[in-house]
Order: structure tokens, then C-alpha cells, then sequence
């Protein structure tokens, strides 16, 4: 087999892989653009019990610099949702989100606990302690809140991610320690999404011909040569 025809084989065997990865890609994009989506194009988790003996449950700080606040406005991604139920029905909650120096100074202190992590799929949190020894304002008394939401039931806050730093802040309205409630997060997504994963599709397709037809020609077999016809004598 010639140079050329193993060349022709190899590569075309490089672009059916990349397809195959091609249709992985855009399929998982077309599946996560679809993925516990409600009725006003939210991505939302499943309820996520947070439970603590402290005066509040924060967010990790939420940092947005202005490429990735383009990048989600371009992706119609800019904006979350989180909504909170007391689990004694009884009992207003407090949900707001504000500058995490609005919201540091706020809990300065204040014994609460930080979310470092969130488990979308296991539906649970891990946090850190940060201790103090004040007792809170009730929050609905302070004027930082860029979104809040106070009462019985269940609460909800939107917010336009932007260029900034933000914390989402959960506790009992009445600022007295011991939360249990249920909540949920969401995120929004448009028909970019879609599209992307669309376009991962197509580049699927490219590819796969692309790779086929390398691999034909590189793997038919040459013409048998044909052998001179025999000179005629007169």
C-alpha cells in the first residue's frame, strides 16, 4: 500500500473519531438545553433541603467579570432565579441577593453558614461555618438588596447576572437562628443553546462524510495495469 492511500486512511479514521465526538458534544448541549427546564425557560434543580442552627445560609460569592457577563448575555444565561419555603409553613422566610461587601458587612459577626459547594445532581450542599457572636437586623429592614423577597411560603427572587461580585442570602424573616427550609436554584437559557448544539451536529455530519469517503479511497484497491498490446508484424 502506497504513502499516499495509508495517509488517506489515517486521517479519515481522525475525522470519524472527531465526529463521533462532534455527536457526543451536541447531543449532551441538545440534552442540558432541555434538562429540568420549567415553563419560563428555566433550568431549575430539584428542592435542596438546607438545614442549619445558624442565623443565615450564604451563597459563595458569585463573581461576574465583564467577559463572562458577555458571554452569558450572548448566551441568554444572564439571569438566575432561587426560590425558598420555610418547612414549617407557618414561618416567613427572607431570600435577597446584594453586593457580597453589602452582605459581609450585614453578617460581620453574625454566626451563618457559607455554601462552598452545590451537588445539582445529589441535591445537597456542603458548607463552612463562619462564627460570630452578633444577632442580625432583620434583613428586610436593610436598604443594600439588589432583589427580595419576605413572607410565608414560598419566596422568589430573579436576578440579571451582571458585571460585580454577589451573594444570595436565605434566612428566617425575623432574623432569629435555626433555618430549615427547601430551595430551589434556577438558571435561564434561550435558543442559543440550541443552536450550538445543532451546530455541533451539522460539524458531526461534515465530519463523518469527510472521514468515509477518505477511508474509501484510501482503502480500494489500484487498478490491475493493463499490459501493452503486443506489436503487430506485417
Amino acid at each position: 500500500m502506497s504513502a499516499g492511500r495509508i495517509v488517506l486512511i489515517v486521517f479519515g479514521a481522525v475525522l470519524i473519531l472527531g465526529s463521533l465526538l462532534a455527536i457526543a458534544a451536541g447531543g449532551g448541549v441538545l440534552w442540558a438545553s432541555q434538562y429540568h427546564k420549567d415553563g419560563r425557560g428555566f433550568h431549575v434543580t430539584d428542592a435542596m433541603r438546607i438545614k442549619s442552627l445558624a442565623y443565615a445560609v450564604t451563597s459563595d460569592t458569585i463573581e461576574i467579570d465583564r467577559g463572562a457577563s458577555e458571554a452569558l448575555n450572548w448566551l441568554g444565561m444572564d439571569e438566575i432565579k432561587v426560590e425558598v419555603e420555610n418547612e414549617d409553613p407557618s414561618l416567613p422566610v427572607f431570600i435577597g441577593i446584594a453586593d457580597s461587601r453589602d452582605v459581609d458587612a450585614y453578617l460581620s459577626d453574625v454566626q451563618h453558614e457559607e455554601i462552598t459547594s452545590l451537588e445539582v445532581f445529589n441535591s445537597s450542599f456542603d458548607y463552612e461555618r463562619r462564627p460570630g457572636t452578633a444577632q442580625p437586623e432583620p434583613p428586610g429592614t436593610q436598604v443594600f438588596w439588589l432583589e427580595e423577597a419576605e413572607g410565608i411560603g414560598a419566596q422568589e427572587i430573579e436576578f440579571d447576572l451582571e458585571e460585580g461580585e454577589y451573594t444570595v442570602v436565605a434566612m428566617n424573616a425575623d432574623a432569629t437562628e435555626g433555618i430549615e427550609m427547601e430551595a430551589v436554584f434556577g438558571i435561564k437559557s434561550s435558543g442559543v443553546i440550541v443552536l450550538i448544539g445543532v451546530g455541533f451536529l451539522v460539524l458531526a455530519l461534515v465530519l463523518l462524510a469527510g472521514g468515509i469517503v477518505m477511508l474509501i479511497f484510501g482503502a480500494r484497491s489500484p487498478r490491475p495495469k493493463v499490459p501493452p498490446a503486443p506489436a503487430q508484424t506485417s
